[in-house]
């Protein structure tokens, strides 16, 4: 844990030392760049060594405060997260002292580096904690950090609107996170997670905790209907921001979802079949809904939900295989869910910084005023695509392992008898979301990199600095690496997933090793040699092959321009047309033009009228506040006459 330690130490002070030294911009950033990639580093240490089957110790310290000793430790589970968080935050921080650069104020970059070190460093806290007190400060720091990333472009209103909007979810969710250890704590002897894994609560107690639970971590999760906050703060925030919060802080809305699930020991039915409808409803709702949106970032903000999903498809997997004494369900769902977590905290970090490097050569996020970047972006376009297709789930990249060991997960539940055969089902449901999530990116590379530019403002963009081009390349042999190597990947993540179930692989598995891991390793190298194959032979043909430019068949009529290309809203109007009100997609129509806008229907339906009542019953409650002594005095001996009835009320009952 040492190591760990040390990690965040390296996060705080590389963030504050840019914040102090102001006058020295150039060495602030280096400082910056290398304490994110050294703590990255460090921190990958003992979380390897924990994957790989070794031990680390836990260290306690005395409490400060009542709740317990302040406990914190490094199991299998944490390390997987702690992979993403290191990882997935340098590359964004990498890549955000150049984006910053130029585009605001020094002073105001440096702040956010000081706040990107601090949210890196909560997460880090937040996976290894083994007390709720601990926990708890480290999630409220994580989520303050947070808040001030986000309203770096705090001149916005649209900003500020997205920033209160998040700051107002985050506290829902951790008052009901309150509510999780004060009802869950309240028969143990104290708030480590050891007591209260040895002292679940029962009866009515437990299914309080569990709501408080779906509530308070969901919320940070972004699942559906609880997401409302995620699209408006990741389209606000900077990009390498949003590659973070996308990344790797909803996965803590994750992280504690795993770790209740893993506490409880044999969780109730109702539990696992929640998160799996949960699952559903957030990978397809997610998926649809990021097929309507124009702007790019808003676009891979709503498929963060769709991701969710598929990751709480896993998780469900897994907690319906303990509850109903299926290992190999438990073991595969949790593996599933924990790697596919890395995964897309690898690719979706790939693709929010490749989409904020087109945006600031073109000048806008509008997916219908892009087009032929990858001309003047190749870099950025190669590693773009190579996202997409590790997103959409294609071979050989990190994605399909993942999405395969989820779809392995809901088979063998199939094959068992009694209810959870119907967890089968959700397979259909992967397999929409994997054709939805083709569509909408072949919609996005289409329309950014492929074309003609449509607007004048974007023919002048240009290739990204080798700071913001160089995460890129690595993010892109990331996905690549874990995709063609499973042999390498598999046995450790089956471990974790081991793990979390309570069970060894000796005992679903013949020797514990998973026989499908070898047929895997093989499919995968045979589709990279294919692949390779055919990316030689046409790069041999176009060589020798006499090169000269000429006109693409026009169908019968000449081009008319740029604007005769197929927009991103048309390209999905056909499929979205299938879902109706659903897709959130609103249309208005003039006598002179046509356009769509894209919303999001839980926002705007729900939590923006709810919002409004709320302020209505604030205002008209606003007369007994007259700043009158007496009619305060009134207030507190009616309220010490209430509290004394009910004492006495009470007593007498007992």
């Amino acid at each position: 844990m040492s190591f760990v330690a040390w990690s965040v130490v390296l996060l705080v002070a590389s963030g504050v030392f840019g914040a102090l030294f102001r006058g020295r911009a150039s060495l602030a950033d280096a400082v910056f760049r290398a304490g994110t990639l050294v703590a990255a580093i460090v921190g990958s240490v003992p979380a390897v060594r924990v994957l790989r089957g070794t031990p680390v110790p836990d260290v306690t310290l005395p409490a400060p405060v009542p709740g317990g000793a302040w406990a914190f430790g490094l199991d299998a589970v944490s390390a997987v997260f702690l992979l993403a968080i290191l990882w997935a935050g340098a590359a964004a921080a990498w890549s955000g002292v150049a984006a910053l650069r130029g585009h605001v104020a020094p002073a105001a970059a440096r702040v956010s580096h000081a706040f990107v070190g601090a949210l890196l460093a909560a997460m880090v806290a937040v996976v290894t904690a083994r007390a709720a007190v601990p926990f708890l400060i480290a999630w409220e720091t994580m989520a303050l950090a947070s808040y001030a990333t986000i309203v770096l472009d705090h001149a916005s209103a649209d900003v500020r609107r997205a920033g209160m909007l998040y700051l107002v979810a985050t506290h829902v969710g951790t008052l009901a996170l309150f509510e999780l250890f004060a009802v869950w704590g309240a028969g143990a002897g104290d708030l480590t997670f050891a007591s209260l894994a040895a002292h679940p609560p029962g009866g009515i107690a437990r299914g309080a905790a569990l709501v408080a639970a779906l509530v308070g971590f969901g919320m940070k999760a972004g699942m559906v209907p609880l997401h409302f906050w995620l699209p408006e703060a990741h389209a606000a925030a900077p990009s390498h921001v949003s590659a973070i919060l996308s990344g790797v802080v909803i996965k803590m809305g994750v992280y504690g979802l795993v770790r209740v699930t893993v506490l409880q020991g044999a969780p109730p039915a109702w539990w696992g079949w929640t998160l799996l409808a949960a699952g559903v409803a957030s990978g397809v709702l997610g998926v649809v809904w990021a097929l309507a949106q124009h702007d790019v970032k808003r676009l891979l903000a709503f498929h963060s939900v769709e991701n969710v999903g598929i990751i709480l498809l896993g998780l469900g997997a897994g907690a319906l295989g303990v509850t109903y004494a299926h290992p190999a369900v438990a073991v595969l769902g949790f593996a599933a869910a924990a790697l596919h977590t890395l995964n897309h905290a690898l690719f979706k970090a790939l693709l929010f910084l490749g989409a904020g490097g087109v945006a600031h050569a073109a000048g806008t996020r509008e997916l219908d005023r892009l087009g032929a970047a990858a001309r003047a972006m190749p870099v950025t376009a190669g590693a773009f695509l190579v996202g997409a297709a590790a997103i959409v789930g294609l071979p050989p990249l990190n994605g399909f392992l993942s999405e395969w060991l989820t779809a392995r997960a809901l088979l063998h539940a199939g094959l068992s008898t009694g209810s959870l055969r119907l967890a089968v089902l959700a397979v259909a449901v992967l397999g929409l979301i994997g054709a939805l999530a083709l569509a909408c990116f072949a919609k996005v590379v289409g329309t950014v990199f492929l074309g003609r530019s449509r607007d004048p403002a974007a023919r002048a963009a240009h290739e990204s600095g080798i700071g913001e081009t160089l995460p890129l390349v690595a993010l892109t042999a990331a996905c690549a690496g874990i995709g063609l190597a499973p042999a390498v990947v598999l046995p450790a993540i089956l471990r974790m997933g081991a793990g979390a179930a309570g069970v060894s692989l000796g005992a679903i598995w013949a020797g514990g090793v998973d026989p499908a891991t070898a047929p895997m390793g093989l499919f995968v190298a045979v589709v990279a040699g294919l692949g390779g194959i055919v990316w030689a032979s046409r790069a041999l043909l176009r060589t020798r092959a006499a090169r000269g430019a000429h006109e693409t068949w026009g169908c019968g009529y000449a081009m008319a321009g740029a604007r005769a290309q197929y927009t991103a809203s048309s390209f999905a109007a056909p499929v979205l047309a299938s879902y109706g009100r659903v897709a959130g997609v609103h249309a208005h129509r003039t006598a002179a033009a046509f356009a769509t806008h894209a919303g999001d229907p839980v926002l705007d339906a729900c939590v923006t009228p709810a919002w409004h009542a709320v302020e209505r019953v604030a205002r008209s409650m606003r007369p007994l506040q007259r700043g009158r002594v007496w009619l305060y005095l009134m207030y507190l001996v009616a309220a010490l006459g209430a509290t004394l009835g009910y004492l006495l009320l009470a007593g007498r009952a007992a």
